[in-house]
């Protein structure tokens, strides 16, 4: 790793000298990323872009490509949006004056409005913003979060999900969210981890993210803002980071302590995850099942035509009626065991026929190579329903169900 001087200080420590830990963005593009050496925090070294321009008009578009979300992009976000709300059901209780910072097409606010609560959202991108207030009716401010005045102590609970690495200055924006929360209010703030290995190395940094951190930089530019982190959570794959903190009784000092081995942790970590470790683990064959299967059920849920609100209305429905009980101490239970048998197999052949069938005999490959792939994606899509059958019966059922019939397509 290049040891140098940043042109921008560190938003955390004030830390000058950094270690380079690449030079190119996922897109190809040149994209300088340097790790403070005092704290780990990470970020773009210089700035990429014109972030107000950027947000403003072009986010979207380089990043979804297009100017309000489409039915597929509403329907993706309604279903995070219900696993937003798992995140923060602790800290809701009756009716509450909620932030959402960076809403977006307005989903997450939605939800939370459905709910009964007072919901205000800040989004800089005016396509996104101004169609979350015609179809949801959502009090949505456009501008940047940090620009924005905020009333003090004004709001129960505030939300920033996959915003704060978007912005300059990541500090004083948690500073103003700490003045705009009540005494006994949370805020909840998620970004990207970036220790994360679930993704292709040529992925980690990108044009959008000015900024990023893993868990120790998260917690400290937290404190340092005035902030108390009292909860926290890794996600399955270690992709996210979720943190709930309260004000804390005393403001911080403006410039944050350094983080011992924090920056060679973070070094580390990048530097072990290489491409050719990752297409031996069963990581990036499982995303791709999971992103066909989402693609899919997503052309399937969104060709009746309905509108977003449409889309969410049954998306939330769904997922209201199933934290309710189905009948006197009977909660909804898993998926049973045959589902998971069918979906899975159902991927199988599709794999099948557009993998080995039309795809690859066009890519000059041989028969044996072909199958070899194949059972490879196989062992990815039964490792993954084995991580849902976990008592022994369910166990063997997919032994005597999911391993024949997925020898079929291959002989066929």
């Amino acid at each position: 790793m290049t040891v140098t001087v940043a042109t921008i200080p560190c938003n955390l420590c004030g830390g000058a000298e950094v270690s380079v830990l690449s030079q190119v963005s996922r897109s190809g593009d040149r994209l300088r990323s340097v790790a403070c050496r005092q704290c780990g925090l990470v970020w773009s070294d210089p700035r990429p872009h014109d972030a107000r321009r950027f947000y403003e008009d072009d986010y979207r578009l380089s990043y979804k490509g297009t100017f309000e979300p489409r039915p597929k992009h509403v329907l993706r976000a309604g279903k995070v949006a219900v696993s937003r709300l798992a995140k923060v059901e602790r800290f809701l209780a009756g009716s509450m004056r909620v932030l959402d910072v960076g809403s977006g097409g307005g989903e997450f606010a939605y939800l939370l409005k459905k709910l009964g609560h007072d919901v205000h959202g800040i989004e800089p991108n005016r396509g996104y913003g101004d169609y979350a207030v015609r179809q949801y009716g959502i009090g949505v401010t456009l501008g940047f979060a940090g620009d924005v005045p905020l009333e003090e102590t004004a709001f129960d609970l505030i939300t920033i999900w996959h915003v704060l690495e978007h912005t300059e200055d990541p500090a004083e924006v948690l500073r103003q969210l700490r003045c705009a929360l009540r005494p006994d209010g949370v805020v909840v703030i998620e970004v990207p981890n970036v220790e994360a290995t679930c993704q292709s190395p040529r992925s980690t940094f990108h044009e959008a993210h000015l900024y990023n951190f893993n868990l120790a930089s998260l917690e400290a530019m937290c404190s340092k803002a005035g902030l108390q982190p009292q909860w926290r959570t890794v996600s399955d794959d270690g992709g996210n980071i979720t943190i709930g903190c309260r004000r804390a009784p005393m403001a911080q000092p403006a410039v944050a302590a350094a983080i011992p081995g924090n920056h060679d942790r973070v070094v580390g970590v990048v530097r072990r995850h290489a491409r050719v470790s990752r297409w031996l683990s069963a990581a990036p064959y499982q995303r791709t099942a999971q992103r066909l299967g989402r693609s899919l059920r997503e052309r399937f849920e969104t060709a009746g035509g309905a509108t977003g609100r449409g889309l969410l209305d049954t998306v939330y429905g769904h997922a209201l009626a199933s934290r309710c009980p189905r009948g006197p101490g009977r909660p909804r239970g898993p998926m049973p065991a045959w589902g998971l048998v069918a979906a899975a197999y159902l991927f199988a052949l599709v794999v099948e026929e557009l993998l080995l069938d039309r795809v690859l005999p066009g890519q000059g490959w041989t028969e044996r190579q072909a199958l070899a792939l194949y059972l490879a994606i196989q062992c990815a899509v039964v490792a993954c329903v084995v991580r849902r059958m976990k008592t022994r019966p369910h166990l063997l059922r997919l032994g005597g169900w999911v391993l024949p019939l997925f020898a079929l397509p291959a002989y066929c």
